[in-house]
């Protein structure tokens, strides 16, 4: 999230974790599209659970973390 931009709740609980895009996004479409194609990492843009979640994204901690991390470098090589 951090590398994202994102705002989000450190103290969140679960299997996911749920952010606030940056203000420089239409929608949370525009910056999910652009990780998957740029990072190919998919990241659930929140719109898709209801119209409140247009601003949001929701990241799946259901993997190894070692699938985690390669995403996440795989994000900072786009972002830096």
């Amino acid at each position: 999230m951090r590398q994202l931009g994102c705002t989000f709740d450190a103290h969140q609980v679960g299997m996911f974790l749920w952010g606030k895009i940056p203000a420089g996004y239409q929608n949370a479409e525009e910056l999910t599209e652009r990780v998957l194609h740029e990072a190919r990492v998919f990241i659930t843009p929140g719109f898709i659970f209801g119209s409140n979640g247009d601003r949001y994204i929701r990241i799946s901690l259901c993997a190894k973390e070692e699938k985690l991390q390669n995403a996440l470098e795989r994000i900072q090589a786009i972002w830096n």
